[in-house]
């Protein structure tokens, strides 16, 4: 009966060390579909696993047909919306103002929204129009 009881408590053990292993290391097939085709789940959540907090990753360029491309960000209390819109203003963008998860820039008559995909608890995706210059946020 002892090594029943200690087989079980073994085994309880074990998984229990898998899920919090899992939790707080979570498999790049575990994170929801991506919004885009390429790359692929695992290269994007290494990108931004090894970002620093804040800091805003360009995750796809366009193609000719495409009018938007994709940054990623970890998900930090809305600090990665303050580093997007500061980035903005240095290239001459105001900030107009945010309705739901899209944040409203002009800049010479010209209005763009860039829009907010809670991708993960983790990671934030932002839909960038391609009037924005994707090397500001290299």
């Amino acid at each position: 009966m002892r090594k029943i009881l200690f087989g079980i408590l073994c085994c309880l053990c074990i998984i229990l060390v898998i899920g919090v292993w899992s939790y707080f290391n979570r498999p790049s097939f575990l994170y929801p579909a991506l919004p885009f085709s390429h790359p692929d789940k695992s290269s994007v959540v290494a990108k931004l696993k090894q970002a620093d907090d804040e800091m805003l990753i360009p995750l796809i360029t366009t193609d000719s047909d495409t009018r938007f491309y994709w940054i990623g960000a970890k998900s930090a209390q809305s600090g990665e919306a303050k580093s997007l819109k500061n980035l903005l203003q240095t290239d001459g963008w105001s900030f107009v103002e945010q309705e739901g998860a899209g944040y409203f820039f002009e800049k010479d008559k010209q209005r763009i929204v860039i829009t907010a995909h809670m991708w993960s608890s983790d990671f934030v995706l932002y839909k960038v129009p391609v009037e924005v210059p994707a090397d500001i946020f290299q």
